[in-house]
């Protein structure tokens, strides 16, 4: 086990270690040498400035703080680099240009990676000597878009951009993908709308930003990325970060999903992902007002269920369509144990949930989406290979709940802290029984077809 130091350079142009009894410190170039910034920030620049879109010096200290933190998250193993196979300890040194203002947000960057990865962070901040940021006279105008929203190729993100589109608001759409599946998924529903759309409401900016197996000498490489939503908002804010017509970053998630509550006793503490927890999008909006940015996060369905924000999407016609290229599942690579192609699992908690959601908004067989497994009756009774035990885990809540619903107002805070009166917290609470009787109700109603097949 080692602990990483991973210090962020303007001047070095090379990867560059030195080690310790038990430091690893690791020099990590942010630039060429020809000054363009590195890990696909410098194309995804040049299209905002052909878009009218120029970021700030302090968005991109933003962005490159990110970048340290997915690049540390991605690549030092939990196996190799911990003492309880998953909590890691890492320190990140970026130079900023307002030192003062990031050093006083220093402990609430992180708190907020604490909680979001379960690792322990230190980061540190050094005054940056150059500036990246120039003013560009070429840049095109700007158009007059409205709004700004993470697209991250799910089934939330994709409601949420209809129904803007629907509105005819003008959209910004942020997205970010370290592998195929998941930019494929977004560059498919682009496609459609494309098609079915005007193509002057609508400007998709990506960045693809993935480092090579092994990229840290002896740091190996891990897969859980729960850092990725952390890269995904720093980019968002980057992008509108001098555009003073947007101030909100939308970030899409249903609130079942958003709280993640934990199914059973096993999954708890940093087992169970925060990526939109509320409590992690309020320690943002406590970075950004500390940092100055007029600028904040709001998740727009925090108390929709993922059935409820597909029954009522503004074109259901147009979703249940481009409905089967969105991707929900943790792990579409699973299917090529199968040797089939990466698709949905069909078991996985973010599979059932959606597949709750489209009985929801479109009955029994308003699903075009492949699933590796598609008969849940069949699923539930794999103990042996583990298929069943999200299933079952739904289940042992849904019971449990049913029992004594009074309990979702004390299940609520299982995850995190939760800021906010009684009402706001009654509210959380419903979203999540409804959210749960909802997968109750498609469970069921896939278990009588079954028993009628018979």
């Amino acid at each position: 086990m080692k602990r990483y130091k991973l210090i962020v350079s303007y001047d070095e142009f090379e990867l560059i270690t030195t080690s310790t009894d038990d430091v690893e410190k690791v020099v990590v170039p942010i630039r060429h040498r020809d000054g363009k910034l590195l890990y696909g920030i410098d194309n995804v620049q040049q299209k905002m400035l052909q878009n009218g879109l120029e970021p700030t010096e302090q968005g991109l200290d933003l962005l490159c703080l990110a970048t340290a933190v997915y690049l540390a998250d991605t690549r030092i193993s939990r196996e190799l680099h911990s003492q309880d196979s998953w909590t890691r300890e890492i320190y990140i040194e970026l130079p900023v240009s307002d030192l003062t203002k990031f050093r006083e947000a220093k402990p609430i960057f992180e708190r907020m990676l604490n909680f979001l990865t379960g690792d322990k962070w230190t980061i540190d901040f050094t005054q940056k000597a150059v500036k990246i940021i120039e003013p560009d006279e070429e840049k095109c105008e700007c158009k007059d878009f409205e709004v700004s929203s993470l697209f991250s190729g799910g089934m939330d993100s994709l409601i949420s951009t209809i129904n803007y589109l629907e509105q005819n608001k003008k959209i910004i759409l942020v997205s970010h993908a370290g592998e195929g599946f998941t930019k494929n998924s977004q560059k498919n529903i682009i496609h459609e709308f494309d098609n079915k759309y005007e193509t002057d409401n609508f400007l998709y900016l990506d960045l693809w930003m993935v480092f090579k197996r092994d990229f840290i000498p002896g740091g190996g490489n891990e897969n859980s990325t729960r850092s990725r939503s952390f890269l995904f908002i720093a980019f968002g804010i980057y992008i509108i970060s001098n555009f003073d017509a947007i101030k909100e970053l939308q970030v899409p998630e249903n609130g079942l999903i958003a709280l993640n509550i934990p199914l059973d006793d096993l999954r708890i503490g940093s087992h169970s992902t925060r990526t939109t927890h509320p409590f992690y999008l309020n320690l943002w909006n406590e970075v950004l007002e500390v940092l100055g940015t007029y600028k904040s996060v709001v998740n727009p369905y925090w108390n929709k269920t993922k059935g409820e924000m597909a029954e009522e999407c503004l074109n259901k016609g147009i979703l249940s369509i481009i409905m089967e290229k969105s991707n929900s599942c943790s792990s579409p690579i699973k299917a090529t144990r199968k040797k089939l192609p990466p698709q949905h699992c069909g078991f996985c908690v973010p599979c059932i949930i959606r597949r709750a959601a489209m009985h929801k908004a479109f009955g029994k067989d308003g699903d075009s989406t492949v699933y590796t497994a598609d008969d849940l009756s069949s699923i539930i009774k794999k103990h042996s290979s583990g298929e069943g035990i999200q299933l079952r885990s739904f289940q042992y809540a849904i019971n449990r709940l049913k029992k004594n619903q009074t309990m979702a107002k004390l299940l609520v805070y299982k995850t995190g802290a939760i800021l906010g009166d009684d009402e706001h917290i009654k509210e959380l609470s419903e979203v999540y029984k409804r959210g749960l009787f909802e997968v109750d109700a498609f469970i069921s109603s896939e278990m009588e077809d079954a028993h009628e097949d018979i």
